[in-house]
């Protein structure tokens, strides 16, 4: 559909009839991805002035995030797409501009709050654009501190953003784009994975920027009903990228609701979306918990999620689990569906205990959709997808293939069997693990699905809800985990509220930041006052190949962070536990391998290698390294600060590798590291691309140098720890040598 409403047609200079002040003006641009076989975005000429809130809809795959990226200039800049026509941002060509202009003109928000955090506090995490684009150090902490009270995270400014909710995340990357005080805010469905109060705090953020009539957005949002609350225009893009309508929202949403309905679009109270599941026949209970406690994360972050909880499901319900992000919702359903094990309670599914039950059987009970459809493909085509449980449980060939050419037509994926699953869009995939599970279920088991209408246009809601349907109808018990309230009265037959029906672990963060902890003698030194320390010593053990010389530097190491370093778990831990352990395995080890001494001595020499490395590890942090770096060793900061936004990807990297050994588990298939490493880079490399924009929306590299609001200083005592540190080796390997 390429019709364009003529209340309010497009000119031939790219700007709409609203005038000529426009802060961004599309003039026919046409977007192509390299992997593309047809434009994403397709023609489009349109402009966006200052008080206007424009609503961007359409299909899925009709080009709304691209265009968002071209709106930000990160195409043609940062994300690889051919780029035709012409984007102007205040008056001139995102071709011409530098990524510091950029910045100041549009501030981006995408959808995944996580791919935007580079830094360890909310604060410094603000501060990071403003810190790139070379403002005065006050300044810098000036506008920090109004973006978060304006967000309401100022009390919060010194946590991890970790350990915000999804909502306070996104609020949190609400806030680093307003901090640039850009004229123009664009947003990729910021509250898609909200629950009621994250989408409030949003809209009520959003609400307050363009409240002075200078600000203008651009919002993408399936919630069409809650954004039009702001919104004073809709634009609408039709499934080939081309632009169809726009208009004030009375002329688009009332005017054209049939035409909307025909591309897919949500409508507010559309009369389509009315509850039709029938009432659940109570035959008994599908699922019983009694007395549940499950924990999550490991170590230090490890918590309990869910304490003492007894939930029951009835058989042949459809059951909707809500409640607030962070409560434990998906929790809950991977612990019912045996997808994790609880630590005490019991759990029946079926009559089964999942906990004892082999995973190939219990997939034969029950079926579970993951919130990341990555996670649970294993198999390098879509046909073979959806094929991989049929024939795993040796259903004929031809039913098989008569099965699996029925599913495609379903799923909207006839066209794309060959692909592989990781090339689909993200609705495609969506539908494609919903659809890889539902063919092999049978009739009477147990479905679970983690929020199923995640990024689906109502088409293929629609189709995805009546397959549901179909499989409650034949005696499928249903569990569903969502936000949708829509989706909760249309075919709910039962509600769980998590944090109210079901009890959930309060979420813990600090009121107020807590005071600064005073610091040991060894935290107050320059990071590359400890590495001038340590780093002869540790060359000089390379050449040692006697006994006394990495004895005696374990010795002193211990002795120096005992002094100096702060008493804490961490300390006793590597001091008490680790290092005698490793001392000891290493030794033996190379004992048994060599001879006894020079066993000894090479296990004392890399023990004696670690500890030296644990005076600068265990007393500062990779951000004192990289502002040293970069402030006095003249290292290009690009390098140092992308280096720390990829150390929090160790962390993402396990957590991700666990759920994908848990999401095969469920299709029947042994976890191994091998069938996993597919998912699991693929996964990191979206994420650094990801992570990879979202700095270059804020300014990452735009110039030579940036603001340090911590500025790095040589002192007389780092003088005097490097010389006394460069002495204790020389004395240490002259004993060596002598003895």
């Amino acid at each position: 559909m390429t019709t364009r409403d003529t209340a309010t047609s497009v000119s031939g200079d790219g700007r709409s009839a609203r005038g000529t002040d426009a802060l961004v003006a599309l003039d026919s641009v046409t977007i192509t991805h390299p992997d593309g076989d047809r434009a994403a975005v397709n023609d489009v000429s349109m402009s966006v002035g200052p008080g206007e809130v424009v609503l961007l809809v359409g299909p899925s795959g009709a080009g709304k995030s691209t265009l968002t990226l071209a709106l930000g200039g990160l195409i043609p800049h940062s994300a690889d797409a051919d780029l035709s026509g012409d984007v102007r941002l205040g008056g001139f060509s995102t071709r011409d501009a530098r990524p510091g202009e950029l910045s100041t003109r549009v501030g981006m928000v995408f959808q995944d709050p996580d791919a935007q955090v580079v830094t360890a506090s909310v604060f410094a995490e603000v501060a990071f654009g403003l810190e790139n684009l070379r403002i005065a150090p006050e300044d810098v902490e000036r506008r920090t501190e109004h973006a978060l009270r304006r967000m309401g995270l100022w009390e919060r400014r010194d946590d991890d953003p970790d350990a915000l909710s999804g909502g306070g995340r996104q609020r949190l990357a609400i806030a680093c784009a307003i901090a640039l005080d850009p004229p123009l805010l664009v947003l990729d469905e910021p509250t898609a994975n909200l629950d009621p109060k994250g989408v409030t705090d949003v809209y009520r953020a959003l609400r307050d920027v363009v409240a002075s009539g200078e600000h203008a957005i651009v919002l993408v949002e399936h919630n069409v009903e809650t954004a039009l609350e702001i919104a004073t225009r809709v634009v609408v893009l039709g499934s080939d990228g081309s632009l169809a309508f726009d208009g004030t929202p009375a002329e688009v949403i009332e005017g054209h609701a049939d035409d909307l309905t025909a591309l897919g679009v949500w409508l507010p109270g559309d009369a389509s979306r009315e509850r039709r599941a029938p009432a659940a026949e109570q035959n008994g209970p599908a699922i019983t918990a009694r007395g549940l406690t499950v924990t999550r994360g490991r170590g230090r972050r490890r918590r309990t999620v869910l304490e003492n909880v007894d939930v029951t499901i009835a058989r042949g319900s459809i059951t909707a689990i809500v409640g607030e992000n962070g409560t434990g919702k998906t929790t809950l359903a991977q612990a019912l569906a045996g997808v994790i094990d609880p630590v005490s309670g019991t759990i029946d599914v079926l009559g089964a205990n999942p906990a004892r039950t082999r995973p190939r059987a219990l997939a034969g009970r029950v079926g579970f959709v993951f919130q990341n459809p990555e996670h649970q493909f294993v198999t390098h085509t879509v046909r073979d997808e959806l094929a991989h449980d049929l024939r795993r449980r040796r259903v004929p060939a031809a039913e098989i293939d008569a099965r699996v050419d029925e599913m495609l037509d379903r799923l909207g994926l006839a066209g794309d069997a060959d692909r592989h699953p990781f090339r689909l869009s993200g609705g495609q995939k969506r539908r494609l693990s919903v659809g890889a599970v539902l063919i092999g279920m049978s009739p009477g088991g147990v479905l679970v699905l983690d929020e199923p209408l995640y990024g689906q246009d109502r088409a293929r809601a629609d189709e995805l809800i009546d397959m549901l349907l179909d499989l409650h109808a034949h005696g499928t018990t249903i569990v569903i985990v969502t936000h949708d309230r829509d989706l909760v009265q249309r075919i709910a037959t039962d509600v769980i509220n998590v944090g109210a029906d079901v009890p959930s672990m309060p979420r813990q963060h600090n009121a107020a930041p807590a005071p600064p902890a005073v610091l040991r003698p060894l935290e107050r030194l320059n990071p590359l006052a400890k590495l001038g320390a340590v780093l002869p010593a540790m060359i000089a053990l390379v050449f040692a190949r006697d006994v006394l010389t990495p004895a005696l530097l374990l010795a002193a190491s211990a002795v120096i962070l005992l002094i100096g370093a702060r008493w804490d778990r961490r300390l006793f831990a590597w001091l008490g536990f680790a290092l005698p352990a490793i001392i000891t395995v290493l030794t033996v080890g190379f004992a048994l391998w060599t001879d006894p001494y020079t066993g000894i001595a090479t296990g004392l020499r890399l023990a004696a290698l670690l500890a030296l490395a644990l005076i600068p590890g265990l007393t500062g942090d990779g951000a004192d390294l990289v502002r040293a770096l970069v402030q006095q060793l003249r290292m290009p900061y690009r390098i140092g600060y992308a280096a720390l936004a990829a150390l929090r990807f160790v962390p993402r990297f396990r957590h991700e590798l666990d759920i994908i050994r848990l999401a095969q588990r469920v299709r029947g298939r042994a976890p191994h590291l091998a069938t996993a490493l597919v998912p699991l880079l693929a996964g990191g490399i979206r994420h650094a691309e990801r992570v990879a924009l979202a700095m270059d929306a804020r300014a990452f590299g735009a110039y030579d140098t940036r603001t340090e609001r911590h500025p790095v200083i040589w002192r007389r005592s780092d003088t005097w720890f490097t010389v006394i540190g460069v002495a204790i080796t020389a004395a240490i390997f002259a004993a060596g040598v002598v003895f």
